[in-house]
């Protein structure tokens, strides 16, 4: 089993393990908010749990052995070159490598998985806690450069060294992938995706309109 792989499944038990922390206060909240209870509400609040886990493991859990890791590297690893990828590329094309090799390759992959990893975070940001555009941009950002402050310091300092690569490429391309999920949750609220949309209890009184 590859460590992110491992990573990935410690992040989806520990998010069943919040989610099952959470089930009463989500239960109770949802009967004052809309007077009763929605398995998909529960649902949903169950995949931002296991979401927000997994983006942990993934993003600040060491993914190899740290003592291999720190015998070869002190302090943190930083790469500031916010074009490194492009430039891997482009070594690889002028090498010889076809158009689908490039797609496939491994740089090009890691960047876009770094951007769909945020998607998700972008979605909640604006779907589920309301936030603008701009605003759900710029948490996504905060979030993404703390996860880079920590993977360079090795977790302020819990591993003798920086575990992760600090890159300012990922800052990229997470915020990137933040930014089109707040472009989409307009979308989701629209089509009454649980916890997207803007129910209200029932009993509660009518909206006047100018």
């Amino acid at each position: 089993m590859s460590e992110l792989l491992r990573l990935a499944l410690v992040g989806i038990a520990g998010g069943l393990v919040v989610f099952a922390l959470l089930l009463l206060p989500a239960r109770w909240l949802q009967r004052r908010r809309f007077g009763r209870v929605r398995p998909s509400r529960l649902a949903g609040v169950a995949v931002i749990c296991v979401y927000t886990m997994t983006l942990a493991g993934l993003t600040i859990a060491p993914a190899y052995d740290v003592a291999v890791t720190c015998r070869s590297r002190s302090g943190g690893a930083l790469r500031l070159d916010p074009f490194h990828t492009a430039s891997e590329l482009l070594g690889m094309h002028r090498g010889g490598a076809g158009w689908f090799e490039l797609a496939t390759s491994f740089p090009l992959l890691q960047v876009v998985m770094n951007a769909a990893l945020f998607v998700p975070l972008g979605l909640i940001l604006r779907g589920v806690f309301r936030l603008d555009a701009t605003t759900s941009l710029a948490m996504a950002m905060l979030l993404s450069a703390l996860i880079e402050v920590t993977q360079f310091t090795g977790a302020f300092g819990l591993y003798p060294c920086g575990v992760r690569i600090a890159d300012i490429e990922d800052l990229l391309a997470n915020s990137a992938g933040a930014g089109v999920g707040a472009l989409l949750a307009p979308l989701l609220t629209r089509a009454g995706v649980p916890l997207f949309d803007r129910g209200r209890h029932p009993e509660a009184p009518p909206r006047f309109r100018r």
